[in-house]
């Protein structure tokens, strides 16, 4: 049986490799598949799930600030502010991914990539090209990756070409 690492929040988990926030092609405060950006985050639903990114058997670090428009960090690796918040964002470098919705509706991972800016598909993950096999929940998972359902606590990770690492296990901060 695996122990679970325990997730901090303002941390980091894998290497820098991705600036903090969107991407010019990402969310910039406009829709974006049909999720908007709004000046405060909304609670109606409420959950978070994590995403862990391999490349080449080396773990990758998910940025902070993606789904802010304009994140400002508070200098503890947590960015909590920005000019609008999408309704799935992330705040620090931890691969945590908040889902804080105004309505009760079901989200993917592929609408956090195109949020973010980023390709998603079998062959690339934010512009790593290589096989890509995703795992949910430590269980590999044989469809799309892009839709991939962010529930409550999943545990998503992505591999991008060789050599495969046994998904990683985390635990939530205690609130999360």
């Amino acid at each position: 049986m695996m122990i679970a690492k325990p997730l901090m929040q303002g941390t980091q988990v894998g290497k820098s490799m991705f600036k903090p926030g969107d991407t010019a092609g990402g969310g910039q405060g406009q829709t974006v598949d049909g999720i908007s950006a709004a000046g405060m985050e909304a609670l109606a639903y409420h959950i978070h799930a994590h995403l862990s990114l391999f490349y080449r058997g080396r773990q990758i670090a998910i940025p902070a600030g993606i789904g802010i428009v304009a994140p400002r960090e508070a200098g503890t690796g947590f960015v909590g502010g920005g000019s609008a918040f999408y309704w799935i964002h992330t705040h620090d470098a931890t691969g945590i991914i908040h889902i804080e919705s105004p309505v009760d509706r079901r989200f993917t991972l592929g609408q956090f990539f195109d949020i973010w800016g980023e390709p998603l598909d079998a062959g690339d993950v934010a512009g790593l090209d290589g096989k890509v096999r995703a795992f949910v929940d430590g269980v590999p998972y044989s469809g799309d990756p892009r839709a991939i359902k962010l529930r409550p606590h999943v545990q998503i990770t992505l591999e991008v070409g060789s050599p495969l690492i046994a998904p990683p296990a985390y635990s939530f901060p205690k609130g999360l």
